[in-house]
């Protein structure tokens, strides 16, 4: 799990260890040519903040993953869906939780 502050696209510290891990994968494994970062959220607020918040969260965690993890920015898409692609249907707190993620996708 990733994790960022509230209402921002600013990584948590905590997520460091996921993210080194995704790199490191992601270096041993050239072969692997595309992999697609989505963000998604939950769905307390707007949509349409949603869908910017995360798009803003994948994008950040690209800049990562280029900046810090040492990964091509060629291999990698970022992109957000907001709430519209819910993990887990309900409005309880743990079901909204599970909702709150970033996925990454091997396309290639």
């Amino acid at each position: 799990k990733i994790y960022f502050d509230t209402g921002k696209a600013t990584i948590k510290p905590e997520s460091f260890p996921v993210l080194e891990a995704v790199a490191g994968i992601l270096k041993a494994n050239p072969e692997i040519k595309g992999v697609a970062i989505e963000g998604h959220t939950d769905d307390v607020g707007a949509d349409a903040r949603n869908l910017k918040l995360s798009d803003d969260r994948s994008k950040s965690v690209m800049a990562w993953l280029t900046s810090t993890g040492g990964v091509a920015a060629d291999r990698l898409t970022a992109q957000g869906f907001g709430e519209t692609r819910p993990a887990v249907e309900g409005k309880t707190k743990d079901a909204r939780e599970a909702n709150r993620r970033v996925e990454f996708l091997i396309k290639d």
